[in-house]
């Protein structure tokens, strides 16, 4: 499981900010057919800097193919996708479903992209953050950044431009929205337009008008916007959940795009009229605004675990991480596949957070409990789960546990001082890395030992480990 925003702390980037909204529009007629047979796709990318200025500050950028936001890879469900990478450095993915039930919903489909855009790379802030004098305290900034506040000797442009997407009178758009940030949650909305929600991260949900969507470190939402209003300009915008913020950054201010009709004076300023909806921040759409469109009855539970998240020092004085008392630290010398192959999966310290799950048709409830001020999104590689619930505090309301028709997704908000119950069926043989606050779960290790990894994977390992 990845807690996002830990996993900002140890290895991301936490800098001034800004954000990107990126608008790639899909062929429909890609996802048109519902006779498909599955097929493998190969693409080729390139890791490589190049220099941009994505919101007017000129840096150097780690980049796929040489763009900022990077390429979108389109496929299917059921496909194969093969990627082949060249790395000369020394991410983005959007699967199509050919049973979408909404697929005649709407006409056009369009990626926005949300993300913390920064303009100080991970390595220069690591350093200070892993040391007792930063006593866990994050660094961040401004949105449309204020070219006056640059390093002197840098290279930076006001007013560099905002992202426009085009939108045409009476079409039906799904947009979806996926929230790329190293630690900002967002509300996102666009003005004097409702939006039906219709799927998170990958699973369909009954349709649920709304005005402003919560969306954290990692979340996916598709919703449809009809376009509806007279033809002019309006503003989508992208607000940032300030109490999910270290207080330096409460500052930050709302990140704007341009919604332009078809017909509408290009160089209109739209005018301003956000919703007014309040939303409580740092936590989740509810389950009554978010239900599977399809009920499923959910399997009992077999196994329940509780899980404690605290932060304080170790004994270096750096604020860390634990999971019940437990900081992970890598093996880079023989790493969990390797030990797996190596038939000791059995044998893991207990900093490496390693659960290991070998029971056929078991089902496991994680219980959560968060001691920490700041809330953490995580995320299950590998695996969807049912939320059963969310609240405050250290005790878990059983009884407002939801086991009729709970939302399935891989990312979900754990509250600030607070809980929440997930339930899961480990039956993907693998091993699923959480990183930051980082569990591992090992699935099947007999099964995994009977994998035959590419040669690659091989000779990789052999560089660095006893595998």
């Amino acid at each position: 499981m990845i807690f996002y925003k830990l996993f900002v702390h140890l290895f991301c980037v936490i800098f001034w900010a800004t954000l990107v909204l990126s608008k790639p529009i899909l062929n429909q007629e890609l996802i048109k057919s519902r006779n498909y047979e599955p097929k493998k796709n190969i693409f080729d990318i390139t890791l490589k800097r190049v220099t941009l200025a994505p919101d007017g500050f000129t840096r150097s950028l780690a980049t796929i193919n040489g763009q900022y936001p990077g390429p979108t890879i389109e496929a299917k469900k059921g496909d194969r996708i093969v990627i082949n990478v060249r790395n000369e450095l020394g991410e983005p993915t959007f699967i199509h479903d050919p049973d979408d039930p909404y697929l005649n919903e709407y006409d056009e489909e369009i990626i926005v992209m949300l993300t913390d855009y920064h303009h100080t790379e991970s390595e220069i802030l690591l350093k200070k953050f892993l040391t007792p004098s930063s006593e866990g305290d994050e660094i961040n900034g401004k949105n449309n950044f204020d070219c006056s506040q640059a390093p002197h000797v840098s290279k930076c442009v006001d007013n560099s431009g905002l992202a426009k997407f085009e939108f045409v009178s009476n079409k039906r758009y799904r947009l979806c929205i996926i929230n790329t940030s190293a630690f900002s949650a967002f509300f996102f909305s666009i003005d004097k337009h409702e939006m039906e929600v219709i799927e998170v991260e990958g699973s369909y949900t009954k349709r649920n008008k709304i005005h402003r969507l919560p969306i954290n470190v990692a979340q996916r939402y598709s919703v449809i916007v009809t376009v509806n209003q007279p033809v002019d300009n309006y503003i989508m915008r992208s607000e940032f959940q300030k109490k999910c913020m270290p207080d330096d950054a409460k500052k930050l201010s709302i990140v704007k795009a341009i919604v332009h009709y078809d017909g509408a004076p290009e160089d209109s300023a739209p005018k301003d009229v956000p919703w007014k909806d309040f939303l409580e921040e740092c936590i989740d759409l509810k389950h009554e605004t978010l239900q599977p469109l399809c009920e499923e009855n959910l399997p009992k539970a077999t196994k329940k675990m509780e899980l404690t998240i605290t932060f304080h020092n170790d004994s270096s004085g750096v604020v860390r991480a634990f999971l019940n008392e437990s900081s992970y630290e890598p093996d880079i010398k023989f790493p969990t596949l390797s030990r797996i192959f190596a038939g000791k999966a059995n044998n893991f310290p207990r900093d490496r957070n390693a659960y290991i799950f070998d029971t056929p048709g078991e089902v496991v409830d994680i219980t959560f409990i968060n001691t920490d001020e700041g809330d953490h999104p995580f995320h299950m590689h590998g695996h969807q789960f049912w939320v059963l619930g969310f609240g405050n505090g250290t005790h878990v309301d059983k009884k407002s546990l939801n086991t009729v028709n709970p939302i399935k997704r891989d990312t979900s908000t754990i509250p600030a001082s607070g809980w929440t119950v997930l339930r899961f069926v480990p039956d993907n043989p693998g091993w699923h890395l959480q990183s930051g606050l980082l569990m591992q779960l090992i699935e099947f290790p007999e099964k995994i030992k009977k994998m035959d990894p590419p040669q690659e994977w091989v000779d990789l390992c052999k560089l660095n480990t006893k595998y």
